[in-house]
């Protein structure tokens, strides 16, 4: 009879509110990276059908799609896992939020080398100067801008999950 009145011990809101927090990042970080996609695709796209001098490589085009694209995929699925239930591990969500800031850092700074170096005037045959389109560098540059964000979503979250996250 003194089980039955006895309560079950209920989790503080804190600890809820923490456990949700990381998806909130995932979230944030994922609509963060659709937006970098949504603003490279276009120029990168130009680059290879415009027969300019200053083109983008395509080794460098290649690493930030999969950087972004990937992150996309391994957050959503992240998330779905939160809303199915599961218990993402402590080490898990660290190891694979480090790897993505670096890997951003490493996009967003192929981004920003490959705008600099496309921005300059090129000289084609009958000296004129070809300038690369305005609207396609604006789009290239907030992209790396975005990008950079998402390092910093990326540098967020390691933080919260380190200092907030119970040991498991």
């Amino acid at each position: 009879m003194a089980d039955e009145n006895q309560r079950t011990p209920q989790a503080p809101k804190e600890n809820k509110m923490i456990k949700h927090t990381t998806v909130l990042f995932k979230v944030i970080e994922i609509i963060i990276s659709i937006f970098a996609i949504g603003l490279l695709v276009d120029p990168l796209n130009s680059f290879q059908r415009v027969f300019n001098k200053p083109r983008f490589k395509l080794d460098d085009a290649a690493f930030i799609y999969v950087t972004v694209a990937g992150y996309v995929m391994i957050n959503t699925l992240f998330v779905i896992c939160h809303l199915l239930g599961d218990r993402l591990p402590k080490r898990t969500m660290i190891l694979f939020s480090s790897l993505g800031a670096i890997l951003h850092v490493v996009a967003g700074s192929l981004i920003v080398h490959n705008w600099r170096n496309i921005q300059r005037p090129h000289y084609n045959l009958h000296n004129d100067e070809l300038y690369p389109s305005k609207q396609y560098m604006d789009m290239l540059i907030s992209s790396a801008v975005f990008v950079l964000l998402n390092v910093l979503a990326f540098v967020g979250e390691i933080f919260f999950t380190l200092k907030y996250s119970t040991k498991t």
